[in-house]
């Protein structure tokens, strides 16, 4: 029997890998297969992990996050036929799913990041991530996620750093403007 995974044996194992490169790639390779690990453990998980925020659409629980606001660790949950505009995280983020299918919608810029407030945006990629399942983005990659599904999802969110302490932005894809996104976090 193999030893159990826990959220402590996890920020340690960030701290070790960030330590030693500040490559993202190599990064998000080496924390992909842990927060799978820990994502399917569900040690960590409490009850008020899915608790939504109604008026955001998805509930962000803090897990961990470092003095200086990196390795930053989420649950964040989604309600039924919610989620996010397309946005960016202003750092790398290695996100695994827990329970439920959230779709993943990635999107590549159009326009040459020249006008203050706009970006024009296309359809990249449109996926649909399950439990146990990785989805992988690297700092300036923009998605959204959304929850199609009849019941609450929650995934497990690491980023290089808080996403409230970056420039991270949202995006409209009808009027393409671009403007500051924080979330309400737990």
């Amino acid at each position: 029997m193999s030893e159990r995974y826990t959220l402590d044996r996890y920020v340690e194992d960030l701290r070790q890998i960030t330590q030693k490169t500040d490559n993202e790639d190599e990064i998000i390779s080496r924390v992909g297969p842990l927060a799978q690990r820990l994502a399917s453990e569900k040690n960590w998980l409490q009850p008020k992990h899915y608790e939504t925020d109604a008026a955001q659409g998805f509930g962000a629980y803090l897990l961990h996050e470092e003095p200086d606001h990196t390795l930053a660790v989420f649950a964040v949950n989604w309600l039924p036929g919610r989620g996010t505009p397309p946005h960016d995280h202003g750092t790398w983020a290695v996100v695994a799913g827990v329970e439920g299918i959230e779709r993943n919608i990635r999107y590549r810029r159009l326009d040459d990041r020249s006008r203050p407030g706009y970006a024009e945006l296309e359809v990249k990629h449109d996926i649909n991530a399950d439990a146990g399942e990785l989805i992988c983005i690297k700092t300036g990659g923009i998605h959204l996620v959304r929850n199609e599904t009849d019941r609450v999802t929650l995934s497990l969110h690491t980023y290089g750093k808080h996403v409230n302490y970056n420039d991270r932005s949202q995006f409209d894809l009808e009027t393409k403007e671009k403007k500051d996104f924080i979330v309400r976090v737990e």
